[in-house]
């Protein structure tokens, strides 16, 4: 549900994004949900750059997502998004497409990313100071890895 989120992004769906029926196609989902993680990231004061910095990039290892209702162009959407676990290595996030002003659930999805070193590409501890910034969003304490 919706209010259950303390952050969401609004976009508008272009025409391009949509298929021979006007709905938009599957595949640009993925878009929209990589934009509302980009987003989220700026809203608790983080660059991709900032992210290198603490030492710290991420790679997409899973996603699932599910369809509900069709969007079509010049739709507002709003893309929610929120962290609802972070492991030692790992973040969960999960969205959830409203149209603006509206209940109707579009789509959902959960991705599992991993945190890595930016140089060698392996696996590192999500960063103390993300899981603080995190944490404050999303009023929960996650200083410490659940597994």
């Amino acid at each position: 549900m919706k209010s259950d989120f303390k952050f969401h992004h609004e976009l508008r769906v272009r025409f391009a994004e949509t298929d021979l029926q006007g709905i938009v196609f599957n595949a640009n989902y993925l878009t929209y949900y990589d934009v509302a993680w980009t987003e989220y990231f700026r809203a608790i004061g983080l660059e991709y750059k900032d992210l290198i910095e603490i030492g710290a990039d991420t790679v997409l290892a899973r996603i699932q997502m599910e369809f509900k209702s069709p969007a079509r162009f010049d739709e507002v959407l709003e893309v929610h998004a929120r962290v609802s676990h972070i492991g030692n290595t790992s973040i969960i996030f999960e969205f959830e497409i409203y149209p603006e002003g509206e209940d109707r659930l579009i789509g959902s999805a959960t991705s599992l990313y991993v945190c890595i070193d930016p140089k060698t590409l392996k696996p590192v501890r999500a960063p103390d100071d993300l899981r603080l910034l995190i944490g404050r969003l999303e009023e929960k304490d996650f200083s410490q890895p659940v597994n």
